[in-house]
Parts: structure tokens; C-alpha cells; sequence
């Protein structure tokens, strides 16, 4: 069976960088389409059907899911008394939902990234890639699948140090190559999804369509929100953290 870490993914994408500057899925880690697998007679060099496809779709995980999906049960979700050092006021989702079952897919590991299609499954994210190893433990992760705008305020299930979601998010200085910023650029237009809840995608772009665009070196995980403001950093934790 092979393997696939980050680091793979990551040199990959970086070898067709120099063709592929502007953001977009090209180039970036989600781009597989130059794998030894990935060969379909109708379309050789095919992008976007490793996760997609326009018909008999998947209608739970992802818009137009072609891939294998991963079962929404058994999972240990970040809790009080489950997370090592959690202090959470809220109460926890029971499993994730939406596109982070869709991320889930591939980045728990214990199903192929090309578990899709008739293509034989050969290749798992594995190390830090892969964000329970299969075990469905999501305890040591930042919580995911939850309304965010319920979290916030003074009672005792909610967080006095959450910003409000109609608050804006901080964005790098100007001389931070190639942000691109969003329509709406509080915390619920550009990090929280049509529900208002966060997921994966809150923090990560997998398109890489707004936000810091990839970059192999500053940016290899598709983090929205990359750079400095005025010299400091962790600007997409301390967008909503008021710490």
C-alpha cells in the first residue's frame, strides 16, 4: 500500500509552480492530477474528479461528491473530559457535518485520495496530513461543526472572549503577496459557512479562491488568512480569538 504526506503533496504541487502562478487549484496539494493513477481515457490530465463529479452525485458531503465519502458515526469529537486541556463552553457536535466530512474523506486516513471512480485505491495521507489515522478521534484538533454565533457572550455556554461574527477579520499588511479578499470580509462572510457554522474550510481553502494563496514555503497549507499586520502574526486565530 502507498503512502502520501504532506510533504509529497507539497513537492508535487511546488514542480508546477513556475506554470501555474496565479492561485487556483493547479499547483496547489489538491492537485492530482499528474498522479500515476490518475489516468482517465476521457480526460488524461483530469482535475477535478478525484473530489467532484456532475452526475449521481453525493449530496451529503460536498457539492457535486464524486469521491468515496466517509461515514458521519463514530467519531470522538474535541470535548471537555475527552480533549487533553480542552475548557469549552459549548455543547460539542455529535460528528461532522458538511465539508468536513467531505475534508474527512481523505485527511482521516483511512480512506485513499484515490478512492474514486473505478480507480484502484493505492495512495493514504498519512503523518501530519492525516488528522485521526483512521481512528475517527478528532480530540486533539480545533473543534469543528458548531454555530459559531451561538458561542458567543457571557453565559455559561458561551465564550466571553469570541468575537462576534459581524466583526472583521484581520488580513495581512499590504505587502503580503496575493491576498485576495472576500465580498464580505467579517468573521461570518469569510470564515463561517452559509450556516454560520465552522468547519474545515473556515480555516482552509482548498480552492484556493480567496484568502493567502498557496505557496510552498509560506503557505503550504492553504491557510486563508497567512501574513502579518503591522509585524504580527496568527492573524486567522486572532481573528476570532480575543486573546
Amino acid at each position: 500500500m502507498k503512502t502520501l504526506n504532506l510533504l509529497t503533496l507539497t513537492v508535487v504541487a511546488g514542480s508546477l509552480l513556475t506554470l501555474t502562478a496565479q492561485a487556483g487549484i493547479l499547483g496547489s496539494p489538491h492537485d492530482f492530477h499528474s498522479r500515476s493513477w490518475n489516468n482517465d481515457p476521457s480526460d488524461p490530465a483530469t482535475v477535478c474528479s478525484v473530489c467532484h463529479t456532475p452526475h449521481h452525485a453525493d449530496t451529503v458531503s460536498g457539492p457535486l461528491w464524486g469521491h468515496t465519502a466517509i461515514s458521519a458515526s463514530g467519531w470522538q469529537m474535541y470535548a471537555n473530559g475527552v480533549s487533553p486541556g480542552a475548557n469549552i463552553k459549548y455543547t460539542p457536535a455529535t460528528a461532522p457535518t458538511g465539508s468536513s466530512l467531505a475534508c474527512l474523506s481523505c485527511h482521516d486516513g483511512s480512506i485513499a485520495v484515490n478512492a474514486y471512480g473505478s480507480v484502484a485505491s493505492s495512495e493514504y495521507i498519512t503523518n501530519g496530513a492525516a488528522i485521526s489515522e483512521g481512528s475517527k478521534n478528532l480530540t486533539h484538533s480545533h473543534p469543528i461543526s458548531f454555530n459559531y454565533q451561538a458561542l458567543v457572550g457571557t453565559g455559561p455556554t458561551q465564550d466571553k472572549w469570541i468575537y462576534d461574527s459581524a466583526n472583521p477579520v484581520l488580513t495581512p499588511d499590504a505587502n503580503s503577496p496575493g491576498f485576495t479578499a472576500g465580498n464580505d470580509m467579517s468573521i461570518k462572510g469569510f470564515l463561517l459557512n452559509q450556516q454560520g457554522n465552522l468547519e474545515c474550510n473556515s480555516c482552509h481553502d482548498v480552492h484556493n479562491q480567496e484568502g493567502s494563496p498557496y505557496n510552498i514555503v509560506n503557505n503550504p497549507h492553504l491557510v486563508k488568512i497567512n501574513g502579518t499586520a503591522g509585524g504580527v502574526g496568527s492573524l486567522l486565530c486572532r481573528s476570532c480569538h480575543n486573546k
